[in-house]
């Protein structure tokens, strides 16, 4: 297995990981934004792609850290970047399957809350996710018309990816540095009932 560290105080480390399970280590920075009445028994930990209604890794939150595990079966449903008009792919256009949201899920509540990886959980200028391409590739340009830009360079594998906004622009380009995660929702319930395609009675 391929151990992924997205601590504050250390780098983030990209790899391909093709042949093995990713793990993805992490602290929450105000993991006391997270409070379930009543609740018992273990915080699960989800990387999701709500779009498609797929849990894609699972862990478990211990304190303030967790440890979550993107397993070597997971198949994630590739298309085409397309990035925009005007940025370009090289050698050919990467096919790439985002994961979307973190979750922190309490079962026996049924309640759920969101995470996000940025500088801020209020007012981000720096986000990351995880993306999933099928090959190497490099994606660069400006988007016509608008102030987006692309700097990316995609490995086989999952690839941490950050978008930074700028005063005068805003940048997609890979995570070269770590970010705190936060709790930026309440708990929500019931879980199942929101997020019905994510959990399908689970």
């Amino acid at each position: 297995m391929v151990f992924l560290s997205h601590r504050l105080a250390t780098l983030l480390f990209v790899a391909s990981c093709t042949a093995n399970a990713v793990g993805i280590q992490g602290e929450i920075q105000n993991s006391a934004a997270w409070t379930v009445t009543g609740a018992t028994g273990k915080t699960l930990v989800l990387l999701t792609n709500l779009t498609q209604g797929k849990i894609i890794g699972l862990g478990t939150l211990e304190g303030r850290e967790f440890h979550l595990t993107i397993p070597v079966t997971f198949k994630p449903a590739l298309e085409p970047l397309q990035a925009c008009p005007g940025v370009k792919s090289s050698p050919s256009e990467p096919k790439t399957y985002i994961a979307e949201q973190l979750m922190l899920f309490y079962p026996t509540q049924n309640a759920v809350a969101l995470l996000t990886q940025a500088d801020d959980p209020i007012d981000p200028t720096r986000r990351a996710q995880w993306m999933y391409s099928d090959r190497a590739a490099t994606v660069k340009g400006r988007c016509t018309g608008l102030n987006t830009y692309y700097d990316l360079t995609l490995h086989v594998g999952w690839n941490a990816v950050m978008t930074v906004s700028e005063p005068s622009r805003f940048l997609v380009r890979n995570a070269a540095e770590s970010l705190p995660y936060w709790v930026i929702t309440k708990a929500l319930t019931p879980a199942r009932t929101l997020f019905p395609n994510v959990f399908d009675g689970k």
